[in-house]
């Protein structure tokens, strides 16, 4: 049984290591083309999310003027925060001089507050 389990894990593994051996050795290297093509995908994928979050971040709101449940408010904010992460991600890349050395750590530490918030909105009673 473990066999037949341990072969895929080990086939996808490998397959992954040489992903990441190949993106390696391109370190250094211009992007091709192909790669700058993707990027106003990229761009309206990252809309599409900024955008989905601002309706959850709604939703989240009416449901809390329905129910009263404090949970819900922590949902509320942590869906924000997620728009507005994306939303400096977006702008990181759309515009130039935007991009200061200390974002990483600023939606970093945005990730971790929307985890910490989702956490809270779970366990947090009443």
């Amino acid at each position: 049984m473990t066999d037949s389990l341990f072969m895929p894990v080990w086939l996808l593994l490998s397959w992954l290591m040489r992903q990441v051996e190949s993106g390696i050795d391109e370190i250094g290297e211009e992007p091709t083309a192909e790669v700058k093509s993707y990027e106003p995908i990229e761009q309206a994928i990252k809309i599409g999310i900024a955008a989905f979050s601002v309706l959850l971040l709604g939703l989240s709101i009416s449901a809390y003027r329905k129910t009263a449940l404090k949970g819900i408010v922590y949902a509320a904010v942590a869906f924000g925060l997620f728009a507005v992460q994306m939303f400096f991600d977006y702008l990181g890349d759309a515009v130039e001089g935007f991009d200061a050395p200390f974002n990483d750590i600023i939606f970093m530490g945005i990730t971790l507050a929307i985890l910490v918030l989702f956490f809270m909105a779970i366990v947090r009673k009443g």
